[in-house]
């Protein structure tokens, strides 16, 4: 099993993504939010790169069946019910709707592997579940990465890295199985998990906990807090 990471999604190939398992992370917020979503009650949840794009589908499916939740900078989106903190996705207003989301960066990472056969929805808070059900596939991983406007993501590739150790546990790899990319992932949340490496210094890190969001930065580095490992299809995601 050889697994590879693409640090900011845009970058693959159509036959990177062939007979492949893809993971999606966008740990800050957008992948964390969807799991959310979903254990939050959310019958599924559309992800659209467009903001307009999130408003017109509401409209044709009604408010009463659907909650619009996005943000563009680290903020919600004028008009949308709710932004991109993971905890508005658990909360009551998604019981039982539709979830249309459109985010900076993740929801152009999803689009991005749309023709991939299978697409998991990967984040810190699912990362042994997440690396159990790619594993169990059989085929190779990709784990994709959304970064931080078109920039490779200090926070994604840690949890990239949390991701591959996790597979460590449900398949064997060998020398040469990892990409170098793929080891400097697993190198990077050794050294966070070992606290030699201070993510809160990190541009998009620090730039969420200036915005005040302290509390979703620490709920989404909180490993293995669900089991819930969503899948992308169809241009759905669901459990």
């Amino acid at each position: 099993m050889k697994i590879d990471v693409l640090p900011v999604f845009g970058k693959q190939t159509d036959n990177q993504l062939q007979d492949t398992t893809v993971v999606v992370v966008d740990v800050l917020r957008a992948t964390t939010s969807i799991i959310c979503a979903l254990n939050g009650g959310a019958i599924k949840v559309v992800p659209t790169v467009d903001a307009g794009d999130a408003v017109a589908l509401a409209s044709r499916l009604g408010s009463r069946e659907c909650v619009l939740g996005g943000e563009r900078g680290g903020i919600k989106i004028s008009g949308f019910d709710i932004g991109n903190s993971p905890k508005e996705y658990l909360s009551r207003t998604v019981k039982n709707k539709t979830v249309i989301i459109s985010t900076t960066n993740g929801t152009g990472a999803l689009h991005s592997v749309k023709s991939a056969e299978k697409i998991l929805i990967g984040a810190m808070i699912n990362r042994t579940a997440v690396a159990k059900a790619a594993s169990c596939e059989g085929h190779d991983i990709l784990i994709v990465c959304a970064g931080t406007d078109g920039q490779p993501s200090a926070d994604d590739l840690c949890t990239a890295g949390a991701i591959i150790d996790a597979v460590r546990g449900y398949a064997t790899i060998r020398p040469g199985d990892l990409s170098d990319m793929a080891l400097i992932c697993e190198a990077l949340y050794n050294g966070w998990k070992e606290e030699r490496f201070d993510i809160s210094k990190t541009f998009h890190y620090s730039r969420l906990t200036g915005l005040g969001f302290d509390e979703d930065v620490k709920f989404c580095f909180t490993p293995d807090t669900t089991e819930t490992v969503p899948q992308y299809r169809d241009g759905v995601i669901i459990k």
